[in-house]
């Protein structure tokens, strides 16, 4: 008996530390909300660092789920809509969570209401970032290459500005003309016949032959010729 009684009591000792180094004792454990929080985080790795992500929440009636080992993570779908499977191995449980994913870029954006055939001053934009899906054209990334651009349609405060929004040679306008070939420039000025935005041709009449040639634009007033 005393060799039992030894056996139970050096057993009781043991226990502790058998307790202390078993995988339920290494577990972890996550809130609904933390593990949320970590999907979203993962799925940024996952995009670009601009992206803005959204990650439906868990819902809180979940409880706590433990984990012993590394969560795994899996993404299904490339979409602007994606569904994510969290998994766990030891105890081994499953959950999907729902994301949104937008792409964004820094863009100029209007700091003020602008209307109709306003031109653009430098104090008029602001940079901010903006969702992609949600431009209606060419989102313009430099606020230095509209200043003096007339705008087509009003804008309101906040709204991104793009290329279709604006004429940067507008009819009437006084342009200039730069011939080019190869490292011989020469410039000239000429009158606008037609709005364009940028990379579009548009007719321009020269001011000394009155001849109407076509050029393009490559900045506010300003038009191109490759001879």
């Amino acid at each position: 008996m005393k060799m039992y009684d030894n056996f139970f009591r050096r057993s009781g000792k043991l226990l502790p530390f058998l307790l202390l180094f078993s995988p339920l004792a290494l577990a972890e454990n996550y809130s609904p909300a933390q593990l949320t929080e970590l999907a979203r985080q993962w799925l940024q790795t996952q995009t670009s660092s601009s992206d803005k992500i959204e990650v439906t929440p868990l819902d809180s009636r979940l409880g706590l789920k433990s984990c012993s080992q590394e969560l795994q993570w899996k993404r299904i779908g490339n979409g602007q809509t994606s569904t994510l499977q969290l998994s766990c191995e030891s105890p081994r449980w499953q959950l999907y969570l729902s994301a949104k994913i937008a792409q964004t870029v820094l863009a100029v954006s209007s700091r003020q209401n602008i209307s109709a055939g306003s031109v653009i001053a430098a104090d008029m934009l602001e940079q901010a970032e903006t969702e992609v899906r949600l431009s209606r054209g060419a989102l313009v990334s430099d606020p230095a290459s509209i200043v003096g651009a007339r705008v087509k349609r009003s804008l309101s405060a906040g709204q991104a500005i793009t290329q279709q929004d604006l004429c940067l040679v507008c009819k009437g306008d006084l342009v200039t003309i730069v011939s080019s070939h190869g490292t011989l420039e020469v410039q000239t000025r000429g009158i606008a016949q037609q709005d364009a935005i940028l990379g579009q041709q548009v007719a321009v009449t020269n001011r000394q032959t009155q001849k109407t040639v076509f050029a393009e634009v490559v900045a506010v007033k300003k038009v191109a010729i490759k001879l």
